[in-house]
């Protein structure tokens, strides 16, 4: 998969999904590398996407910040659209990009830990074990101090960020992508639900056991205990569902997978 693609799934895993951020940085990428591309020093960023390196960004995102604040007489003068400039959002989507390329490698770990397989609860210990390498770059120009409380709850947002990414890419995997109660393979609408919320056990939070792969709907009844499963995942129905029990759609898409 490409760097575009794999940021553009990054993108919608930060839980924007509805907006559109993820598209307007994507577009704001793909704009800013053959502007770079013009100056005799930036010739090799006219695909930004192919620019891997968390450093080289870095120092792109220095220069596209000082070039936006000299507005007009810096290097985006009668550059169309105007507003990615004037409003920053080449700076910002350079930023979210250096961010993404700090995380990618700690969700590569992940998953390379994930094919050895094993025990899913030693698995888990594993899996929460692992830290982000060069974490310390994603506190660089935030004025922020790696031990500050702040800077702790940057890298714990953003490791839990890609965790939640990876968990459910993990559990659609397990599942062969398909709803374990209607077998729907639509991996849009499918969802990873934790069995034990993700704030209520930290420990298990990366445990494969401790996943169901559920369309939309089914996700959103278990949350809300309307339905659970039983030892051997057999689908099992809260009483307050009982006045549905007579209703031609719920016999459809509940009623008639239960058990």
């Amino acid at each position: 998969m490409s760097n575009k693609a794999q940021y553009s799934r990054y993108m919608q895993a930060e839980g924007i999904e509805g907006s559109n951020k993820a598209s307007s940085y994507i577009r704001a990428l793909e704009l800013l590398g053959p502007i770079l591309a013009r100056t005799r020093t930036h010739r090799n960023c006219a695909d930004l996407f192919a620019v891997e390196s968390p450093g080289r960004i870095a120092e792109l995102y220095e220069l596209v910040l000082d070039q936006q604040r000299k507005g007009k007489e810096g290097m985006f003068g009668g550059e169309e659209p105007s507003s990615y400039w004037r409003n920053r959002f080449y700076s910002a989507a350079l930023k979210s990009y250096q961010e993404f390329l700090i995380l990618a490698p700690y969700k590569q770990k992940l998953w390379e830990l994930a094919r050895k397989g094993g025990d899913p609860v030693y698995l888990a210990q594993r899996l929460n074990k692992q830290e982000i390498g060069k974490v310390e770059r994603l506190l660089v120009d935030r004025g922020v101090d790696f031990a500050s409380r702040e800077g702790k709850d940057i890298i714990r947002t953003a490791k839990a960020r890609v965790g939640q990414e990876f968990f459910r890419e993990l559990i659609l995997d397990e599942y062969r992508v398909q709803c374990c109660v209607s077998g729907l393979n639509i991996p849009e609408v499918l969802r990873a639900s934790h069995i034990v919320g993700w704030a209520e056990d930290e420990g298990n939070r990366l445990n494969p056991a401790n996943g169901l792969c559920l369309s939309a709907t089914y996700d959103a009844a278990f949350d809300r205990h309307l339905i659970s499963f039983d030892e051997d995942y057999r689908l099992i129905f809260s009483p307050i569902l009982a006045e549905f029990y007579g209703n031609q759609a719920f016999q459809a898409q509940f009623k008639a997978f239960e058990g």
